[in-house]
């Protein structure tokens, strides 16, 4: 499980003790000598990588439920009996292609951000891009995933050309904004450059993807019903609640509550598909209201998690780690500006402006405090 946790990192010594924080990377400022200089002017020792995630403090355990939220087994929320109450997905099909694209998540995980703590080679680049593009795996995916957050285009992005994709950048997410981020950290780190800020960064573009996908196969399942499993398993990679894979193991890992909306998110949408069979679906009221409680969830996961891995780099000593974790932070963080412009356009403005900053010049007590104005509650 661990192999798949956060940036954590200490600088290398003999018989090292990993930290429970970090990643690693120079950010020396004039004068300032980086953890692993000595007196001689030496240059650092590089990063020693361990992989967890700091726990979160003020989780916020009490959050109430909304009115409209779907809660298993509850007679009063808006929702007729339905399949998911008895606090189980039942899939639509046994079969899940989405469950093998986690695992391929896993394995560039195990190759990149290892739970031993060895740094990544760039030979590990290079297997771990080979995985990336397996047929049918993450990036044939990857490669024409819109967001449903915004608008459709006047065509499907996986047909634009390079100057439609710009044009439709925000919609067409997957090809105009992560796999750039993907295709220069695999080119880099396969040739050894600053390697543990490139594993970062590919971590948190897939984490972006994952989150993506997850909201996108709840909105497409209106006119396809297999979608559902779709959605259910980027989420958990097929697994139970209390288990699973991929972005369900990261969030368990910081809060256990937001997992857990997240999971009754997930039932509030197969719930909503029990009940509106139809294909395609005509309860979009119902559908709107599962779908928004599921986001709101992951949003709240994905900015625990961004405020997990703000922990880690506030801990953590040596530079080039604390490089890695701020290219991740600003990565994660910027997931969470479309709906922060919408909830409080003031706090979203300071937390992008933190994060835009240089890992050393950003005021995390700022980002800190936006994320928990902007996200309190899933």
């Amino acid at each position: 499980m661990a192999a798949l946790l956060g940036f954590s990192s200490g600088c290398a010594e003999d018989d090292p003790t990993p930290t429970d924080s970090g990643v690693s990377v120079d950010t020396k400022g004039a004068g300032d000598r980086g953890v692993g200089d000595d007196a001689s002017g030496d240059a650092p020792k590089p990063c020693r990588a361990n992989w967890g995630l700091p726990d979160v403090q003020g989780d916020n355990p009490s959050c109430p439920t909304s009115a409209d939220d779907y809660v298993v087994g509850s007679t009063t929320d808006p929702y007729d009996a339905c399949v998911s109450d008895d606090d189980t997905y039942h899939r639509f099909n046994p079969s899940i292609g989405s469950i093998g694209r986690v695992a391929g998540f896993t394995k560039i995980a195990e190759k990149l951000w290892r739970a031993d703590g060895t740094r990544p080679t760039a030979a590990d680049f290079s297997e771990a891009r080979v995985i990336f593009a397996e047929n049918e795996g993450l990036q044939s995916r990857l490669e024409r995933r819109e967001d449903e957050h915004y608008p459709a285009a006047a065509k499907k992005c996986a047909d634009m050309d390079a100057t439609e994709l710009a044009a439709n950048a925000d919609r067409c997410v997957g090809p105009a904004k992560i796999q750039p981020l993907l295709n220069a950290a695999f080119v880099a780190g396969g040739k050894g450059e600053d390697v543990l800020k490139n594993a970062a960064r590919i971590e948190a573009a897939l984490l972006w993807f994952l989150y993506v996908s997850v909201h996108k196969e709840a909105t497409t399942c209106t006119n396809k019903q297999k979608d559902c499993d779709s959605s259910y398993a980027y989420f958990s990679g097929g697994e139970a609640e209390g288990a699973g894979l991929g972005l369900a193991r990261y969030l368990r890992t910081v809060s256990p509550q937001a997992t857990g909306r997240v999971w009754d998110g997930i039932l509030a949408v197969r719930c909503w598909r029990d009940l509106d069979q139809a294909v395609p679906a005509t309860n979009l009221t119902l559908r709107d209201k599962a779908i928004g409680q599921l986001d709101r969830a992951l949003l709240r996961g994905m900015a625990v998690l961004v405020k997990s891995r703000l922990e880690a780099f506030r801990k953590e000593t040596c530079a080039e780690s604390r490089e890695a974790l701020w290219a991740g932070l600003q990565i994660l963080g910027g997931v969470l500006d479309r709906e922060a412009q919408v909830r409080d356009a003031k706090e979203a403005g300071k937390l992008k402006t933190e994060l835009q900053k240089a890992a050393d010049a950003a005021d995390t007590t700022v980002i800190d405090s936006a994320i928990d104005n902007l996200f309190p509650c899933p």
